[in-house]
């Protein structure tokens, strides 16, 4: 992924290009394993639009944060087979924010 930012800056920064990324994963990188990585969640991913992303939370308050461009940012929890919206918004919220603000309150 640093390689990535690098063609980003190199190759579309400032032009009319595009990249497009597929399962790049930027929101998995611990800060204290990863440093450099977890730097991208704060110069790269910003400057990305999602087009479709996935993050499934796990345990008694689960559920799934998705996205499908260009609609807004859902968190989804499944009951009775079916997957319903519990919250959603226009900007992507932080897993965080999601797994302990969002879910449990749900």
């Amino acid at each position: 992924m640093l390689v990535v930012e690098e063609l980003y800056k190199e190759a579309v920064l400032n032009t009319a290009r595009k990249l497009i990324i597929f399962n790049g994963e930027l929101d998995h990188y611990p800060q204290f394993f990863y440093p450099k990585l977890a730097a991208l969640n704060k110069t790269l991913l910003p400057v990305m639009e999602t087009v479709y992303y996935i993050h499934n939370f796990k345990g008694r308050s689960g559920g799934t944060l998705f996205r499908c461009y260009p609609g807004p940012w859902k968190v989804l929890r499944r009951v009775k087979n079916k997957y319903i919206c519990v919250h959603q918004q226009d900007d992507m919220p932080s897993l965080k924010e999601v797994a302990l603000d969002i879910l449990p309150s749900a």
